[in-house]
């Protein structure tokens, strides 16, 4: 018997060749896109999971409630936290430090260096709590000495190609010889950390005490509990309780003096990647969104809804033609729980032929997905059994749903009534049908008006005034005092050269991190305390970025008058204040200063940190009788490649052990945002997935509703309709439908909307309007499917639809 239903199954399927084929590849599409995103969803919830003590890691921030900040967390600590903590409290097993990376050039001998991108100084035990694979080495002692260094698997072989790297001598930024020790495997893509190489943190401790004066008693910066400059790792013990921890640590740091305004709070290891859009300063690349989550969760979930009411809508429609074949089946003593199955195991069929054609499809979809969001999707074990299960359920759920109406219905009707041909006078599957259509389209145009908000906001953020101008703006860093010698040199050759306009040196550009300073601007409460975001620049800066002085001046250009005592600030910092006349104000670094610095400007507010968090205060001091580490050079329209070109002859002269390097401003811009304007490239292509599927149903739907009503468009053309009468009634059958969805999808698009745009500090508010063109374009877009064949039926010849009657 079970051989007999496979036959019919199959026998049913080629019969119905077009409903089938609409079926199978909806199906397939919907199961794809939707197993791609259970896997990226995988991924994103993978990170840390490299790790065999995460479950135990906590990450140490601080959150600065002074005035002047937005009150939110930070990635970085108190530089000496780390050494106490598991001294101080038994919960603690062991804390690790690990600095911010830099750029540092690296030469093996006397060979032209190159540039490590990311090099981290790291405390001795920081291979302890992160057992990161090292391919050589001992993690024990790897970081235990000053002077260490362990390289990368990637730029070990950049250094030293097939020779043993362990034991050699490196030089780091032309005057620190390292000894390696160790090299560590390429790092997986599901850590929040990155780096080239470890530089033990007894380096940096010993360095930084070699450069203080001879008998000087000061604090080096690791030993400053007034600076908050490191990020920080906890290790607890097996089963500690850390309900009260962040209390008592914040209570510990008063004890070492630090201010009031900082608090200490943990955030475990698991939640870093997802839970950490408003963390500043921890210079993490790959940072992920738990609202994206959410937002591919919901795309996921209504793509395989919509594949699975095509299909549903669908079997319901055919379902009809079969009624005489259930009558028959009865009447030669079919039971009602054969029929079923039989129904039921057809459903089955059909979604396992769409699950078969979406697993090559998946494969080839991987690369692809990957490529645009930065990820690391593999289809490793885990994964695959993941697929599994879903696959299982897939299966199951939509062929069950899908075979249900027709195994429940059509198996209930008795013999004589469905030959006689009363089941065709009832409207249960046609009322369902219109449920379902409507569910489509009521999905379908809340994800394409959700679409064009995404990019309406992507277009908002990359078009916006952000107070500066970030074309034709390159940057040159110097990255070591050996640079820094000759950085005068370079900028007058430079400055020399036509192809540039305009050529500034700051300490820092808009998009990086700023530094926060303490201040006391006039008139406050000397118990208030304010934090301020603060950068130094030359006075040729603000032309060369292209920012602009709305009050007051600029500092003085050249050597006549001095900047010292003078600073600029922007208008976030004279709105905060409520200065009525800033210009002449003063500034103090703290109640003992006692010159200050005089206010002689005011900056157009700028975005120096990302869209999705509030402009701050900004103090910008002068660089006095030095440049800064970074030269800003506007390039002349055209003349890119010929200013690049002069830069590179004029950097090999002065930097000859220097490859030379240079990135633009607009470029790191995109950088910043890239994971949002690639996640709106995402709902993008979903959306139009969506909406493909769901004409795909419409399209067959209709189709099979015309041929059902083909002897009724006949007998209305022999009576006297006209042809674009019979169209006219046709498409309004349908339409209807999908403008009572579009009542239902606009509230419902809105609110998603407004909910996602919430993530960003500066945004555009979603429109009704933008929701009801996208219903307009939905009911164009089902027009378009069902338009063709809804002609070709009224059109038809009425005597060969008749003929057999």
């Amino acid at each position: 018997m079970l051989k007999n239903y496979i036959k019919i199954a199959f026998r049913n399927i080629l019969h119905n060749k077009l409903y089938s084929l609409i079926n199978i590849l909806g199906l397939a599409i919907g199961i794809t896109a939707c197993l791609l995103i259970v896997l990226f969803i995988n991924y994103e919830f993978s990170f840390e999971d490299v790790f065999s003590k995460t479950d135990r890691i906590y990450r140490v921030l601080t959150i600065d409630a002074a005035l002047g900040t937005n009150k939110q967390r930070v990635g970085i600590t108190m530089p000496p936290l780390g050494k106490v903590l598991a001294d101080k409290f038994p919960e603690i097993e062991s804390a690790t430090r690990i600095t911010g990376s830099r750029r540092m050039l690296m030469q093996k001998e006397s060979e032209t260096g190159i540039f490590a991108e990311q090099v981290r100084f790291a405390e001795a035990n920081f291979l302890s709590i992160f057992d990161f694979k090292l391919l050589s080495g001992d993690p024990e002692t790897a970081l235990s000495e000053p002077y260490q260094i362990i390289l990368g698997a990637q730029l070990a072989n950049s250094l030293f190609g097939d020779e043993d790297p362990l034991g050699q001598v490196l030089t780091l930024s032309r005057n620190l010889e390292m000894t390696v020790t160790g090299v560590i495997a390429d790092l997986p893509g599901n850590t929040h950390f990155s780096f080239d190489a470890l530089v033990s943190l007894a380096t940096a401790e010993i360095t930084a005490k070699a450069r203080q004066p001879e008998g000087s008693m000061e604090p080096i910066w690791l030993e400053e509990w007034q600076l908050i400059a490191i990020p920080t790792y906890m290790l607890t013990s097996p089963n500690a309780d850390v309900t009260g921890l962040e209390d008592r640590i914040t209570e510990l740091t008063r004890e070492y003096g630090v201010d009031d305004n900082f608090t200490i709070t943990l955030q475990a290891l698991n939640d870093v990647h997802l839970l950490s859009t408003d963390v500043i300063f921890d210079r993490i690349d790959n940072k992920g969104d738990i609202k994206n989550i959410y937002i591919f969760s919901i795309i996921a979930i209504l793509i395989l809804i919509i594949a699975a009411v095509n299909y549903m809508n669908l079997s319901t429609a055919c379902s009809m033609q079969r009624a005489k074949e259930v009558g028959i089946r009865k009447v030669v003593g079919s039971l009602r729980g054969q029929l079923r199955m039989q129904f039921l195991g057809e459903s089955l069929i059909i979604t396992l032929l769409a699950i078969f054609i979406s697993i090559p499809l998946l494969e080839l979809s991987i690369p692809w997905l990957n490529n645009i969001l930065g990820a690391g999707i593999v289809l490793g074990i885990e994964q695959i059994q993941i697929l599994i299960f879903c696959l299982l359920a897939i299966c199951l759920v939509i062929g069950i749903l899908a075979g249900l109406y027709p195994a429940m219905v059509l198996s209930r009707y008795k013999p004589l009534s469905v030959l006689a041909g009363a089941f065709k006078s009832q409207n249960k599957g046609v009322i369902l049908r219109r449920i379902l259509v409507i569910i489509q389209f009521t999905l379908s145009i809340a994800l394409i008006g959700l679409t064009v908000v995404i990019q309406q906001q992507m277009h908002y953020i990359t078009h916006r005034d952000i107070g500066y101008d970030r074309e034709q703006v390159v940057l040159f860093e110097m990255y070591d005092g050996e640079m820094f010698r000759q950085v005068e040199n370079f900028t007058a050759a430079l400055t020399d050269y036509s192809g540039y306009s305009h050529i500034g040196s700051s300490s820092n550009v808009p998009g990086r991190t700023f530094g926060r300073t303490g201040i006391l601007p006039e008139g406050v409460p000397e118990e208030d305390i304010w934090i301020w975001n603060a950068f130094s620049i030359d006075p040729a800066f603000l032309d060369a970025i292209g920012m602009k002085i709305v009050e007051g001046r600029n500092f003085w250009e050249g050597t006549e008058q001095s900047n010292e005592g003078t600073v600029l600030i922007n208008e976030t910092a004279v709105e905060q204040l409520g200065w009525e006349n800033p210009i002449g104000k003063m500034i103090y670094s703290d109640e003992t200063d006692f010159l200050g610095a005089e206010v002689v400007g005011i900056v157009k507010n700028f975005n120096f940190i990302t869209m999705h968090q509030n402009i701050e205060p900004v103090l910008i001091r002068p660089l006095v009788n030095r440049p800064g580490s970074i030269i800003t050079a506007r390039i002349e329209k055209g003349r890119i490649k010929d200013a690049l070109d002069f830069a590179e002859t004029s950097w090999k002269d002065l930097y000859p052990d220097y490859p030379f390097t240079y990135t633009f401003l607009d470029d790191e811009f995109r950088t910043i945002y890239a994971r949002d304007i690639n996640t709106g490239g995402i709902v993008n292509i979903f959306s139009l997935l969506t909406i493909f599927v769901a004409c795909l149903g419409l399209l067959g739907l209709s189709s099979h509703s015309i041929n059902q009503r083909r002897k009724e468009i006949s007998i209305r053309k022999v009576l006297g309709a006209s042809t674009s009468e019979i169209t006219r009634s046709l498409i309004l059958n349908f339409i209807q439908w999908v403008a009572l969805a579009n009542i239902l999808a606009i509230p419902l698009g809105w609110f998603v909307a407004k909910q996602w745009l919430k993530m960003f500090a500066y945004r555009i508010e979603p429109q009704l309007l933008t929701f009801i063109i996208s219903g307009i374009l939905a009911v164009i877009i089902a027009l378009s499917a069902i338009i063709f064949q809804t002609i070709k039926a009224a059109n038809a010849n009425p005597a060969d639809s008749m003929k057999y009657e």
